[in-house]
């Protein structure tokens, strides 16, 4: 029991890998484009801006609003990671579909990418598995490259560059 208590008591302060999460907080500008499965160049598919910001040390929210296949678009990330499960974690909801997107995912050693993967929507009526690769280029870019179990492969379909406002 008393395990217990001195866990809960340390997850009352941030930790090193809530350091991470830092790296979201501030305005940015983002555009999406998509990975044509039949080789074609990329498309651009969307644009617009995402304020984030940190919710104590333990948690990002970021607010996505812009155009996305020519629809306007909104949505809402949280990312955090949990102490107790020693995993990142969050959600993500927005304005083009009704489903909400639950995240797990880790900081990879070595590339020290952050990769969040989620079960889903996919093609038709089935469900998928999803995996986003959060590369940060540099204190200012991020680039997200998301992708799709199909056959056994993970199958680039989008990729977003984050560029942050000055």
């Amino acid at each position: 029991m008393e395990y217990v208590i001195s866990a809960r008591i340390e997850a009352l302060h941030p930790q090193p890998e809530h350091e991470l999460l830092k790296r979201f907080a501030g305005e940015w500008q983002f555009e999406k484009r998509s990975a044509p499965a039949d080789g074609a160049p990329p498309q651009r598919v969307g644009s617009g801006s995402v304020e984030a910001e940190m919710l104590g040390g333990f948690f990002v929210v970021c607010k996505w609003s812009g155009d996305l296949y020519e629809t306007d678009f909104k949505a809402v990330q949280t990312l955090g990671y949990d102490v107790d499960k020693g995993r990142y974690s969050g959600s993500w909801v927005d304005s083009i579909m009704s489903y909400r997107w639950q995240y797990d995912g880790s900081l990879e050693a070595v590339s020290k990418e952050l990769v969040i993967t989620a079960g889903g929507p996919g093609p038709g009526d089935d469900t998928a598995k999803f995996r986003e690769r959060y590369r940060f280029d540099s204190a200012d870019t991020i680039t997200v490259v998301a992708r799709m179990l199909q056959d056994g492969q993970w199958v680039t379909f989008m990729t977003t560059h984050l560029t942050r406002k000055k």
